[in-house]
């Protein structure tokens, strides 16, 4: 572990100095972007002595040539001897399935949304309120209903269906 974090550490190193000595000539690029002031005067705080003499020498150094900030713009981490341990192997497949199951819940967490309806929405489609009259006259497909479920009895059936949904109503009222 101590290994691949002080790998990974002097990478960060030669990355921050690349970056440092690439940030003046970048600046020179985009001459109408006036944030390099406060992007300097913000970090110096946090800057140490050795930071800011390699940014005060990179500032500084007219007399370079621009084949030799070239050379320094590629540097590369050379990672052909860094040793890879069989439990940096299992941390990176562990974390790619983290990942995986993350992404799978994601998916299905979306898929939940979609199919939500909301309490004053029908299943099948969305009605929008209008001033418009009603389509059909009120209680006609369930009598339509009644009618292919029970035939000519339907009458009666939904009468004494009527007839109980009241009498239990007349009694959860007296109750509250």
């Amino acid at each position: 572990y101590w290994q691949h974090y002080q790998q990974a550490m002097s990478w960060h190193q030669r990355h921050k100095r690349a970056l440092y000595s690439m940030y003046p000539s970048a600046i020179q690029q985009y001459s109408g972007w006036h944030a390099d002031e406060s992007w300097r005067s913000g970090h110096r705080d946090r800057m140490t002595c050795r930071e800011e003499e390699r940014e005060n020498e990179a500032t500084d150094s007219d007399s370079e040539t621009e084949e030799e900030r070239s050379d320094e713009s590629q540097i590369e981490c050379d990672v052909s001897n860094m040793d890879i341990s069989e439990e940096l192997r299992q941390y990176f497949a562990q974390t790619e399935r983290h990942r995986q199951e993350l992404k799978k819940q994601q998916q299905m967490e979306a898929e939940q949304q979609d199919s939500y309806v909301l309490a004053d929405q029908d299943l099948h489609r969305i009605y929008w309120r209008s001033s418009l009259p009603p389509s059909e006259r009120p209680g006609e497909r369930r009598t339509a209903e009644m009618k292919k479920l029970y035939g000519k009895d339907a009458a009666k059936i939904q009468g004494m269906e009527a007839a109980m949904q009241l009498t239990f109503d007349r009694s959860c009222d007296k109750t509250k």
